[in-house]
């Protein structure tokens, strides 16, 4: 039966990590339920943890379509390291920089109760690693380094992996959209100015033009006050002030803006 998927923040109960005694239906039944949600997810393994289980058992999908089955799992031998971006269905669309051992050796058990061993390295080491610290009430969170933390949390907080730094900088890529804004307005300013000075056919083009411009200008406050907001959530060390900011920006540009449309009324019009 596929299963609800246990995400952040629910976190693990005191139960967690509880070895499995009793090999029988109701342990191939929960085995079952993983499998099936790992296809109707399209995931690569499981921990019972993922699916509202407290038991220790994992279930990782092959390359060929076979699965592993893993109970009861303990890391016994360790070695090597590497820093690979891991991915998990608990944190849904979201990614971080990890430590794990290259290598490891396992001990578990199978379905049947059995001792097993098994050697793993490179992904498959990482998953198996991953899903053990589920086994045991933790996640890859831990796995990370301070500096690699803040930033998780910072996407954690605003529900997006696009972030990329913590850093607040002194120029944003919406700086640009202010500076064209700018541009529009100097212009429609001196196409006032020059309609003292125009004939009746030339005043009749530079309305035209003049109502193009506030058009271009409103709508570049539009996309100024929305990309402001996504291009701040990469920044959590000044997001705080920034929403501010925008909004107190973006409240001038309207009033420069009402200011040209009512000199157009008075002028032009």
């Amino acid at each position: 039966m596929v299963k609800e998927i246990v995400q952040y923040p629910t976190t693990p109960s005191l139960e967690f990590g509880a070895n499995i005694r009793h090999f029988d239906e109701n342990l191939f039944k929960l085995i079952d339920d993983l499998k099936d949600t790992i296809e109707a997810n399209n995931l690569n393994a499981l921990a019972a943890f993922q699916i509202g289980s407290p038991y220790a058992v994992i279930v990782i999908k092959k390359e060929d379509g076979s699965y592993l089955e893993i109970i009861n799992p303990r890391i016994i031998k360790r070695a090597g390291s590497v820093e690979p971006v891991e991915t998990t269905a608990y944190f849904p669309k979201l990614s971080a920089k990890t430590k794990r051992y290259e290598k490891i050796k396992l001990m578990y058990e199978d379905r049947e109760g059995k001792q097993q061993f098994l050697d793993a390295e490179g992904a498959l080491a990482i998953t198996i690693q991953r899903k053990i610290d589920y086994v045991f009430g933790s996640n890859f969170r831990v796995r990370l380094s301070d500096d690699e933390r803040k930033l998780f949390d910072s996407k954690l907080e605003f529900g997006t992996d696009a972030i990329t730094d913590n850093g607040c900088p002194t120029i944003f890529k919406r700086d640009r959209i202010l500076q064209l804004f700018k541009l529009l307005f100097v212009t429609s300013i001196l196409g006032l100015f020059a309609s003292f000075f125009v004939n009746e056919n030339i005043l009749l083009t530079i309305k035209s033009i003049e109502n193009y411009l506030m058009i271009s200008m409103f709508g570049l406050i539009m996309v100024y006050f929305f990309y402001a907001q996504y291009e701040g959530k990469q920044y959590k060390n000044c997001s705080s002030c920034q929403i501010g900011n925008i909004i107190g920006t973006s409240a001038i540009e309207l009033a420069k803006l009402s200011m040209i449309f009512i000199l157009n009324y008075f002028i032009i019009w």
